[in-house]
């Protein structure tokens, strides 16, 4: 790819967080880039707000590479920004959400409700609230998930993210798509 500009893992987390700001107006993310050896990623953390799929799909064409677990290969994304190709610094973006303890309890129960389960005891630490116990493993997940896909607000356009745009990749990992023509 001639004539691309390469971003820093520092310069593609500015970026996570314009899209972010734009994506979710009133949100609060902390977006931390680590630079290590043989590569780099950015951590965006948040409480409560939107889901992690929501978040995802704002920030995951900022991710400069992807792996292939089945061939235990790291391969390299390629990516447009108004119409210029770049390479984003930074290899992966991880999203973490926590819950409130306030934000948990109401969406815990009406999981409850919707199933027709007790509600369990919970607790909060600083990895957030969580279900400490009164149900088996199945049923836990299945609360989990209903309190996963809660969503306290929508995404808006970012110009910032829809000026990104996925070219393709190496064309190496299983499933990959190869680069695409321009």
């Amino acid at each position: 790819m001639s004539d691309t500009q390469y971003l820093s893992c520092a310069e593609t987390a500015k970026l996570i967080r314009a899209a972010l700001k734009e994506s979710f107006p009133g949100i609060k993310f902390s977006v931390t880039s680590s630079v290590y050896s043989m590569g780099a990623s950015i951590n965006v953390k948040y409480v409560d707000g939107p889901t992690v799929d929501q978040v995802k799909a704002v920030v995951s064409n900022f991710e400069g590479s992807y792996f292939d677990g089945m061939t235990d290969y790291k391969g390299s994304n390629y990516s447009s920004m108004n119409g210029v190709n770049v390479r984003f610094g930074s290899d992966y973006v991880f999203v973490n959400r926590k819950y409130s303890m306030a934000f948990f309890a109401g969406a815990v129960q009406a999981a409850c409700e919707y199933y027709g389960y007790a509600m369990p005891e919970l607790c909060e630490s600083s990895f957030g609230a969580y279900i400490a116990r009164g149900m088996d493993f199945d049923t836990e997940r299945r609360i989990q998930q209903k309190v996963q896909d809660v969503s306290l607000c929508e995404t808006q356009p970012s110009a910032t993210a829809a000026s990104v745009q996925f070219l393709g990749d190496d064309g190496y990992g299983y499933g990959a798509v190869g680069m695409l023509a321009a």
